[in-house]
């Protein structure tokens, strides 16, 4: 059996931390698909038009006006639904798939 001193163990341990990063294996708040994997005041929130990739888990937002007004610059959500601006969205526990609104296909 090998034994490790200071020396080698160090960096060997640095290297498999830097292996296992881009893995996913170390968690950082934690990777998330879905809403249900977050705790209750959070949501999986994903980067702006990646719906169909992880997400981290996120605080709410608990208050959505500035300077007591809200803001309304349309967003399409990761869902399909069309919201008022992206605080919105993530109060209602979605992602931003795109800005503007949501198009439905013609039938």
């Amino acid at each position: 059996m090998q034994r490790f001193d200071r020396k080698t163990a160090i960096p060997l341990l640095f290297t498999l931390l830097l292996l296992a990063a881009p893995l996913g294996v170390l968690a950082d708040g934690g990777s998330c698909t879905e809403n249900d994997q977050c705790g209750a005041d959070e949501f999986c929130s994903r980067l702006f038009g990646e719906c169909g990739n992880p997400g981290k888990c996120e605080a709410r937002p608990t208050d959505c006006l500035e300077h007591g007004h809200p803001i309304v610059k349309p967003m399409c959500g990761c869902d399909g639904k069309t919201y008022d601006n992206v605080c919105l969205a993530a109060l209602d526990g979605a992602s931003i798939d795109h800005e503007g609104p949501c198009v439905t296909p013609a039938p």
